[in-house]
């Protein structure tokens, strides 16, 4: 058998090839890691940028719930002009009692107005309160008072029907003087209110 003989030349082109080697297979290393480090980078500075944008987002949605907060009393207060255009006849009724009550005045009937009833154009045949149509929002409610009645007592019933919450309003009402009683005492057969609704 033939032995290899190994020389300073064959060996130093051996090791010469294999250093040309490992340098090229360091370049390309170097080259795919530097774009994996790349595509790296810019995946953190997006995250960092969407977190610093959430952080701010958090802060004003944080802002925007103490604010509200703070206006809770004005939110409830606007909630409370308009009533529930599902529940408003029973409101309407609890409200028109308690003022009565305190006014003492005595309500002997309640007539609701449909709505689309109340937008078609009628017009008045007795001598009765004018009929009125209810505005766009808003509902009417008939009430028959018992008469007679102090025109004080009116007076102040009127007034804490105007400054009830959730809003109404008189829109009609038909007085007269009640002969032979004191100057105080009028009748009234109805008193028409319109009451805002949602």
């Amino acid at each position: 058998m033939k032995q290899s003989k190994m020389t300073a030349t064959k060996l130093r082109i051996i090791l010469s090839i294999t250093v040309i080697i490992l340098i090229g297979l360091s370049a390309v290393g170097f080259y795919f890691g530097q774009n994996w480090l790349r595509t790296l980078a810019v995946s953190v500075s997006r995250t960092v940028a969407d977190s610093k944008a959430s952080g701010s987002d958090v802060q004003s949605l944080k802002k925007l719930q103490a604010d509200l907060i703070a206006r809770q009393s004005i939110v409830n207060k606007a909630n409370s002009i308009m009533s529930s255009s599902q529940n408003y006849q029973n409101q309407t009724i609890q409200d028109l009692d308690k003022y009565a009550a305190d006014t003492g005045i005595s309500i002997s009937n309640y007539n609701f107005t449909q709505p689309a009833a109340a937008t078609a154009p009628t017009t008045a045949t007795s001598a009765s309160a004018p009929t009125v149509a209810p505005t766009a929002g808003s509902n009417l409610i008939t009430v028959t008072l018992t008469s007679p009645l102090a025109y004080t007592k009116l007076l102040r019933f009127m007034a804490a029907i105007e400054s009830n919450l959730p809003k109404m309003q008189v829109s009609s009402i038909n007085l007269g003087r009640v002969t032979g009683s004191d100057r105080d005492s009028v009748r009234t057969e109805q008193l028409t209110i319109e009451v805002y609704t949602q």
